[in-house]
């Protein structure tokens, strides 16, 4: 069986990524060289785990599942480079640009108290939604679910916050008390550009009810969504809290009708069982 380590932390970039030369970037090896490696595991395989089209690649069904797997085994790895190496003593938290603020902080402390360590903090955009989880460059993440993972991670919500609409500070829907979706029908919507097709379509005006969409401006971050927004390109479903820790100027955020909500939660990798992790799990 040709199995190597090289072939599985490939196939994980890629899924992850979304794109052969994105994971390319982020191995720090050509891009010849990681379509070589996948296909080598699909080899092994006897099947596609990848499907390849002009948007990019997306997981076949078995793709999913050894997904799971292999970020299993690539975290595996990681930790063990590090352990041969002497590196024990820091902890990665990894949080989302949106779940920044007071929850991110509160873990931050828990984390030291319990393992003792330093604790580093990095922050992840939409392009990985499980915040270097499923490739091993966080311990620990603040996440926003739901998220496509499979097995691979467990969470803990942390609190919920009301949904809300960001808009033009000039638009007429800036002046208004709430938002239902029949008031967001035939806008304009600046929604995430992600791999993660459960996360992304959660962000999507679709997942409120609004099925009249004039048309969609993909972004990669909350500051570019933000600054989308404000330059009048459209509207953006988002959190209260969002406006919270980015308060813009010409962009106003409109609560949903009905109490809608989203949660932030705490995520790790359910393979990961060093005894620091369940301490710090304890204490939240």
């Amino acid at each position: 069986m040709d199995l190597t380590l090289s072939a599985v932390r490939a196939f994980v970039a890629v899924a992850r990524a979304g794109s052969f030369r994105a994971a390319a970037v982020s191995l720090g090896v050509s891009q010849p060289t990681v379509s070589a490696a996948v296909k080598r595991l699909e080899a092994t395989a006897g099947r596609p785990l990848l499907i390849r089209d002009r948007d990019g690649v997306r997981l076949t069904e078995l793709g999913g599942r050894v997904l799971a797997h292999a970020a299993a085994v690539a975290t595996a790895a990681g930790e063990l480079e590090a352990a041969l190496a002497g590196d024990s003593s820091e902890l990665t938290v990894g949080f989302l640009g949106e779940a920044a603020g007071a929850r991110t902080s509160r873990l931050l402390d828990g984390v030291r108290r319990a393992s003792g360590r330093e604790v580093r903090l990095r922050r992840f955009d939409f392009d990985d939604p499980a915040c270097g989880l499923l490739d091993g460059t966080s311990d620990l993440a603040v996440v926003w679910p739901p998220l496509t993972t499979g097995d691979a991670l467990d969470l803990l919500v942390l609190g919920s916050d009301r949904r809300a609409v960001a808009v033009p500070a000039g638009d007429p829907l800036a002046a208004s008390g709430v938002l239902a979706p029949a008031d967001l029908a035939g806008r304009v919507w600046v929604v995430p550009r992600s791999p993660d097709p459960v996360w992304r379509a959660f962000r999507h005006p679709g997942s409120i009810g609004v099925t009249d969409v004039a048309d969609e401006v993909e972004s990669g971050a909350i500051e570019e969504t933000l600054e989308l927004v404000a330059a009048g390109r459209g509207i953006a479903l988002l959190s209260q809290s969002t406006d919270e820790h980015y308060a813009r100027a010409g962009v106003v955020f409109v609560l949903l009708a009905d109490d809608r909500r989203c949660t932030t939660a705490v995520a790790w990798r359910r393979a990961d069982t060093r005894p620091v992790i369940a301490r710090i799990l304890a204490g939240l």
